[in-house]
């Protein structure tokens, strides 16, 4: 595969300098920063030994690496690797919970670590939560914590002893010792059965706009990564549980590259959304990093569904303004690094490979439609449509647009690159859009 690889690495999404990443983890506004945390091997571009890189940024579009937050614990309840998990909301003090593994038999427990005021500094980790299986679970991950009606609440992917792929419910007022309340959702209930077989549901997210809810869920099939999903539904409190009841479900990302989408509800705004753009390992390849994060995106949560759009603050930021480049019909190679505007139709097509993992090929292209908007980042191109699903792709060669008679677009350039760690390991600034 390395023999194929003829694009640079993306400049303006999220990624280290070196290594692996795959799910975003822990995203949360501190101290005018926002943070961003991820699955990380800092040792190899692989996916193995998965630890917690990290990034800040004061405005969502310009990211300085940090340190690596933390890693496996030798002899621990994540000694096997720390992975997918999110920031604890309204705590006194910062924490952070994730999936811990211990050995190679993928159970998991939830593991709870303290943080320091700047999120740089962390703790061992405490097991919070251990897997229920005498209460018909097979295996759990994914820990997602909220607040709803006054308490702590927290949902865990989980697939049950009768072979459902299910969302689990616990209780977590004490953080430190979680209290399992049962099955929230599961695959059988009729709403769910209208979305493809899984055998899990990984990285359950909830959306909270005012009284609309929805799931986020993706889902591992056949020991597959698959589609990322939403089940829309009713969130309600009785006595000391919650119970859901699902109205719809569709298709968060209909491309090949997207993954884990991790939400962060906020007061003012609809939810943020950041997910992994998926790629194949690179053991023997010259590049030194595999994946990348999404942009930052706002869900929208509507009576069509829910959807998910470029963060306004991104999407003004990121663009040269000052020179956008016009383009007819035609077939035109793209820019390494921009962002192109529809005005009428066009394919996008990455000539000469395969996209996304699995070896899918988007040749004969991908449909666009008058005021499409596509992010182009060397391999990866996040297409949004006008009100409707989006979709997130890989290539392994230059994207080309073509348009058709009658058609056009414009285009801006994005400057933006991730410079490189200093030999003594110190971290540097992943300028884009300044």
């Amino acid at each position: 595969m390395g023999a194929m690889t003829a694009l640079p690495l993306p400049s303006y999404h999220i990624r280290p300098s070196f290594g692996w990443i795959n799910d975003p983890n822990g995203m949360t506004y501190a101290a005018g920063q926002w943070h961003v945390f991820f699955q990380h091997n800092p040792a190899a571009p692989v996916h193995n030994a998965i630890h917690w890189g990290h990034v800040t940024s004061p405005d969502l579009v310009t990211w300085t690496e940090q340190p690596v937050a933390f890693g496996p614990t030798s002899g621990g309840p994540d000694a096997f690797g720390c992975w997918t998990g999110v920031f604890v909301p309204g705590l006194e003090r910062p924490a952070v919970v994730y999936s811990g593994v211990a050995d190679d038999s993928h159970q998991s427990s939830v593991c709870l670590r303290w943080g320091g005021a700047d999120l740089l500094e962390w703790s061992d980790p405490l097991v919070v939560a251990h897997t229920p299986r005498d209460a018909g679970v097979e295996i759990m991950r994914d820990p997602y914590v909220f607040d709803r009606d006054g308490h702590r609440w927290a949902i865990v992917g989980a697939k049950l002893l009768d072979g459902d792929g299910a969302v689990l419910l616990f209780d977590c007022d004490d953080i430190l010792s979680w209290n399992y309340l049962g099955v929230l959702a599961a695959h059988h209930d009729p709403v769910f059965e209208s979305l493809p077989t899984i055998d899990i549901w990984e990285c359950p997210q909830l959306a909270l706009v005012g009284e609309r809810v929805a799931l986020i869920l993706s889902a591992w099939r056949a020991g597959r990564l698959e589609e990322v999903a939403w089940v829309t539904g009713d969130l309600e409190s009785h006595d000391s549980t919650l119970s859901f009841t699902a109205q719809q479900a569709g298709f968060l990302d209909t491309g090949n590259a997207f993954y884990a989408a991790h939400v962060v509800n906020t007061d003012d705004a609809s939810p943020l959304l950041i997910g992994w753009i998926r790629e194949d390992a690179r053991p023997d390849d010259a590049l030194p990093v595999a994946g990348c994060l999404s942009l930052p995106r706002r869900l929208v949560i509507d009576g069509d569904g829910v959807r998910c759009v470029v963060h306004p603050d991104v999407a003004t930021a990121l663009p040269d303004e000052d020179s956008p480049e016009r383009l007819g019909p035609g077939d035109h190679t793209l820019p390494a690094a921009g962002v192109v505007y529809l005005h009428g139709r066009g394919r996008l097509v990455g000539r000469g490979g395969s996209v996304g993992v699995g070896g899918e090929s988007v040749s004969p292209g991908i449909a666009l439609a008058d005021g499409d908007t596509v992010w182009v980042d060397s391999a990866v191109a996040e297409v949004f449509p006008v009100a409707a699903t989006a979709s997130t792709w890989r290539t392994q060669v230059a994207w080309t647009l073509h348009l058709p008679e009658g058609s056009g677009a414009s285009v801006h350039r994005i400057e933006g690159q991730l410079r490189e760690r200093r030999s003594d390991g110190a971290a540097l600034d992943q300028g884009a859009g300044k």
